[in-house]
């Protein structure tokens, strides 16, 4: 067992060098135009915000809605990322794949990373969700806060001007990016290069908790659309990091181990 945790250690160190060191080999213009191209995505998306809102929403219908609600609790990422990548890694322990308990490794950080760095995004920008209600922030705030950043519209039946308010610390603010998007994106497409067969079963399952996001009235088309393309690049660069040989880090990962335990 002990033998087995270093050996995690020394995964879990090689994929983060090893995803740090592969988005460092890109070409200079590369990583300059994907947060272009990503930006221009949330553009255009955001102009169609109000018409997928209409269009997408459950309005009728309790099967959807449960549907929706079921979709959207298993793509987030303690629910969802977190058992995969343990089943994924107990899979690879029992077969003895080393490659497979790496894709399961790559697969946390991934989903963790993106969830993290959203969170911080959306906390600080504080973009109203579509189902945000005044009165409810009234009662937990004592106070209805305006925009800093006003978008001057808002969708039918909606409660707030749509735009960023800054920090709120509810939940209701954290509509921009969306954290759901974003984690099960990167989940998915960690096992881009190493199980693929399993990475687009995981794609099509990200597809649907946007969909459940949208459907259920938590974020508009640019949050999801925000937070899926993020994600989905996180879970890009993890998912080519162990084609580096991780550094060096995981060459030959059971002799490493084997030294340690022999001083311990």
């Amino acid at each position: 067992m002990k033998k087995e945790f270093l050996y995690l250690y020394e995964i879990s160190k090689g994929k983060l060098l090893g995803a740090w060191n592969n988005f460092k080999g890109w070409k200079s213009s590369i990583k300059m135009s994907l947060p272009l191209i990503w930006l221009l995505c949330i553009l255009i998306a955001f102009q169609f915000d109000m018409q997928f809102y209409s269009f997408i929403l459950i309005k009728d219908g309790k099967f959807l809605h449960i549907l929706a609600e079921k979709i959207s609790y298993w793509g987030d990422f303690p629910q969802g990322t977190i058992p995969l990548s343990i089943g994924i890694y107990l899979i690879g322990l029992l077969f003895k794949k080393n490659r497979i308990k790496e894709a399961a490794v790559g697969c946390f950080f991934s989903a963790l990373i993106a969830g993290f760095l959203v969170d911080i995004a959306r906390d600080t920008l504080g973009r109203p969700r579509p189902s945000a209600d005044v009165k409810e922030t009234l009662k937990q705030l004592g106070y209805i806060p305006t925009p800093i950043v006003n978008f001057h519209r808002i969708h039918q039946g909606g409660s707030f001007v749509d735009g960023f308010y800054g920090m709120h610390n509810l939940s209701m603010f954290h509509g921009f990016p969306s954290g759901h998007a974003a984690t099960s994106m990167a989940t998915a497409s960690s096992f881009l290069r190493s199980l693929p067969s399993l990475c687009y079963i995981l794609l099509f399952g990200a597809l649907l908790v946007c969909w459940s996001r949208m459907a259920l009235g938590r974020h508009y088309f640019s949050d999801v659309i925000a937070g899926g393309l993020f994600g989905f690049f996180i879970g890009f660069i993890f998912s080519g990091s162990e084609n580096q040989g991780l550094l060096g880090f995981l060459q030959k990962p059971e002799q490493k181990i084997n030294k340690i335990t022999n001083i311990l």
